[in-house]
C-alpha cells in the first residue's frame, strides 16, 4: 500500500511520531473524534457489568460501508477483526443479508492487509486487499488529500500528544495508525465515499451499531436541532432493514463554537460536568422518518475532505434522550442499557441544553 509517508511497509507502525504523522494528513476533527471515542469506550466497557436481564458482547471490530459508484445499492462492508471473539460471525452473518462483506486480517510479516470474501460454506481464500479494490472500485486511486484550512496543527497536536498517545499506549498502531490508513489509502481512493460504524455491540438477540459525535446544536433561537449526514443515514437504513438497530450518541459541547475542540473534556473536570451525552435508538421507524425530511446542506469544513458541503437530514434535540454527563460514565452505561431495551423514554428539552451553554 502506498500512503504519503512511503510504502506501509516501510513506515514504523510502532512509533508515536509514526501514528501522529498519519493522523496529521487528517482533518482535525478526526485526531478530536478519536479523542470522544476512546472516552466513549470506557463508557461501553461498562456495559457487559451493569446490563440486567441480558448478555452483552463488545467487538473489536473496525467497519467500513461503501458502494459501488455505478450503482448506489449496491454496498460493500470491509469488516477488520482486530480480534476474532465471540458474536463476530453472528455479525458478519448479519451484514452480509444487505452487503457483500469482506473480512480483512493485517499481517505483520508481509506490512499489508489482506482480505477474503465472507460467505458461509465458501472455500476461504486470503488475497490483497489492493486487488480487492481494484476490482471492486471505479475510482482511479487518487491520492487522499484533505484542504489545509481543516487541518489546524495546533487542535492536531493537542489531541494526539495530550490523550491519544497515552490513552492507546502500546495498542496505538492498532487504534490509531493502521484504521487510518486502511480507511484513507486502502479503502477511500477506489471509491467516492466511505462510512465508517464506530463501534458494535450485540445486547441480548439484537445487534446494535454506535456512533458517537461530539458537537453543539443549531437552530437559535430554536427549535434546536443536530444534523445526520445524509450517507450515513443512508447506511443506517440498510442496516436496519437486516436487522441491526442504531444507536447515536452525542456529546454536547458546552460550547457553542465550532473553533474550541475536545482537549477541555480530558483537561478541564469542571466542564467535563457540563458535557451532556445524549442518545437516540434508530430502527425501521426512525430512519424513514428522519429521511423522510427535507434535506439541508452543511459547510464545506464538515465534509471528509473539507472540499464539499455535504447534505444532512435535520434531528430534533427532543428526539434524543438524556442520558447523564460525560463525567458520570457508569450512569450513563446503564441507563444506555435501559434505552436499548425500550425501558427508558425521557426526552431532552431544548432548555436543557440553552443551560449548559458556556459563554467563551
Amino acid at each position: 500500500m502506498q500512503t504519503p509517508l512511503g510504502l506501509i511497509a516501510d513506515l514504523d507502525l510502532d512509533s508515536p511520531q509514526t501514528a501522529y504523522d498519519i493522523l496529521a494528513h487528517d482533518k482535525h476533527s478526526i485526531a478530536e473524534g478519536m479523542v470522544v471515542e476512546s472516552l466513549f469506550d470506557q463508557i461501553i466497557e461498562y456495559i457487559p457489568k451493569v446490563v440486567e436481564g441480558e448478555s452483552a458482547i463488545l467487538l473489536d471490530v473496525e467497519t467500513f460501508i461503501t458502494r459501488d459508484p455505478k450503482n448506489f445499492g449496491n454496498a460493500h462492508a470491509f469488516v477488520w477483526a482486530r480480534t476474532k471473539g465471540e458474536g463476530l460471525g453472528r455479525y458478519l452473518r448479519a451484514l452480509s443479508k444487505g452487503f457483500n462483506v469482506y473480512l480483512l486480517e493485517w499481517c505483520d510479516l508481509s506490512a499489508s492487509f489482506k482480505a477474503r470474501v465472507f460467505q458461509p460454506g465458501r472455500p476461504i481464500e486470503w488475497f490483497p486487499l489492493e486487488k480487492l479494490v481494484r476490482e471492486l472500485g471505479h475510482e482511479h486511486g487518487e491520492r487522499y488529500e484533505v484542504t489545509e484550512n481543516v487541518r489546524n496543527r495546533d487542535r492536531q497536536l493537542g489531541a494526539f500528544w495530550g490523550y491519544l498517545k497515552e490513552s492507546h499506549g502500546k495498542y496505538l498502531k492498532d487504534r490509531v495508525a493502521l484504521p487510518r490508513l486502511l480507511v484513507n489509502w486502502g479503502i477511500q481512493p477506489w471509491f467516492k465515499s466511505v462510512w465508517n460504524i464506530d463501534r458494535v455491540i450485540i445486547l441480548g438477540g439484537q445487534i446494535w451499531a454506535l456512533e458517537v459525535k461530539h458537537k453543539f446544536p443549531y437552530g437559535e433561537p430554536g427549535p434546536l436541532q443536530f444534523g445526520l449526514n445524509v450517507g450515513e443515514a443512508c447506511m443506517l437504513r440498510d442496516l436496519a432493514k437486516i436487522g441491526i438497530k442504531g444507536f447515536h450518541a452525542i456529546v454536547v459541547k458546552p460550547y457553542w463554537d465550532m473553533n474550541v475542540g475536545s482537549s477541555y473534556l480530558v483537561s478541564n473536570y469542571d466542564v467535563r460536568d457540563q458535557a451532556l451525552v445524549l442518545g437516540m435508538t434508530i430502527g425501521k421507524r426512525e430512519i424513514y422518518r428522519i429521511l423522510a425530511r427535507p434535506s439541508e446542506t452543511s459547510p464545506a469544513h464538515t465534509s471528509v475532505d473539507g472540499k464539499k458541503k455535504p447534505n444532512y437530514k435535520p434531528m430534533p434535540v427532543t428526539d434524543f434522550t438524556t442520558l447523564s454527563f460525560l463525567a458520570k460514565r457508569e450512569e450513563i452505561a446503564k441507563r444506555i442499557c435501559l434505552l436499548l431495551q425500550g425501558k427508558l423514554n425521557e426526552r431532552c428539552e431544548d432548555d436543557q441544553l440553552r443551560a449548559l451553554k458556556i459563554k467563551k
